[in-house]
């Protein structure tokens, strides 16, 4: 939710300081300070290279997100072609943001959710039943 937020915020800031960046290319005069057009260059490119920098980040996120892994189980050297843990896309993202869609985009949990999914608690995580019987 973090980087969802992030990404937001550093768009509509680099948004707004679009027009005041493209007037800086204008050959018309542009109102203000050397400073603050030297300010307003500098916010705008700064701001886009993190919000895409972000971008890159969340669309790795929700990837993991997908396949139910962290990043240290996506990146590791081993690797099984099938994860016993990936219960498919839509189980995978309620088990790290619940049922109830009013709190996917706070980070809280209905308590019905809490009753429902164990694995919120962080003491037992389901999965496949198919690859549990091959370990």
């Amino acid at each position: 939710l973090l980087q969802f937020y992030t990404f937001l915020e550093t768009t509509v800031v680099t948004l707004s300081l679009l027009p005041q960046f493209i007037a800086f290319f204008s050959d018309g005069e542009i109102p203000g300070t050397p400073g603050t057009l030297a300010t307003t260059f500098l916010a705008f490119v700064l701001n886009l290279a993190f919000a895409l920098s972000v971008l890159g980040f969340l669309i790795m996120h929700i990837s993991l997100v997908a396949g139910n892994t962290t990043t240290i189980e996506a990146y590791e050297k081993k690797t099984s072609p099938k994860w016993r843990y990936d219960l498919g896309r839509k189980r995978n993202f309620e088990q790290v943001f619940g049922m109830d869609k009013r709190y996917w985009f706070i980070p809280a949990y209905s308590e019905e959710d809490l009753r429902r999914i164990p694995a919120l608690h962080g003491l037992e995580y389901p999965s496949k039943p198919d690859l549990d019987a091959q370990e």
